[in-house]
């Protein structure tokens, strides 16, 4: 049987569209999916790349305040040490007392005494001459030693003296200091109690 052009072409469109429809199933459709498969997979590695950037903050926050818990701890210890260490803290008060340009005339420390909260404490009787300017520059450096350092007497005498390259006088403040330093013994040891009297009759 003869086909008829019109006939013909509408076969060889319905082949087109067959074709057009193979390639589409057989070819695009399977990149569609594959595509799809690499939209899943990527969404999976940013989402673990998150997880993973979130643990990495969390830890470098722990680390920083670790590190920062670490310097407290090392800066308390300094102020509050396990022993006395009265000779590196009665270094460091004679250079204090100097670079606030006075004269160092005598320091006086008693023996440690305990405290109710566990803690040790040493009274130091300091004893200073110079200016009143240099005495008040001495009394905003204590407070910046590395011990923990507490003023609890203070007492001042006004001496007057004559210069000796100048015909005028010069007034000496002798400036009295009772401060208070403080130690943390490593373990608070309890006190032994006392065994219960023996009631039991003979």
């Amino acid at each position: 049987m003869k086909l008829s052009y019109r006939n013909k072409l509408i076969l060889a469109g319905a082949a087109a569209v067959l074709l057009a429809v193979l390639v589409f199933v057989l070819l695009v459709l399977p990149q569609f999916q594959r595509l799809r498969t690499y939209d899943d997979q990527i969404a999976e590695a940013d989402r673990q790349i998150s997880q993973a950037q979130s643990l990495l903050a969390q830890r470098q926050a722990v680390k920083a305040r670790s590190a920062e818990t670490e310097a407290k701890r090392i800066r308390l210890a300094n102020q509050m040490p396990e022993t006395p260490e009265l000779p590196s803290l009665i270094i460091e008060l004679q250079d204090t007392v100097n670079e606030a340009g006075l004269e160092f005339a005598s320091l006086t420390p008693s023996e440690p005494s305990q405290a109710e909260a566990g803690y040790s404490e040493i009274t130091m009787a300091m004893l200073v001459r110079g200016t009143w300017q240099d005495t008040v520059d001495l009394m905003q450096r204590l407070p910046r030693l590395t011990r923990q350092v507490r003023i609890v007497g203070f007492s001042t005498a006004v001496q007057q003296t004559r210069d000796k390259d100048e015909d005028d006088d010069t007034n000496v403040v002798e400036t009295g200091l009772t401060i208070r330093v403080y130690t943390m013994p490593a373990e608070i040891t309890q006190p032994a109690t006392s065994p219960a009297p023996d009631t039991e009759q003979q």
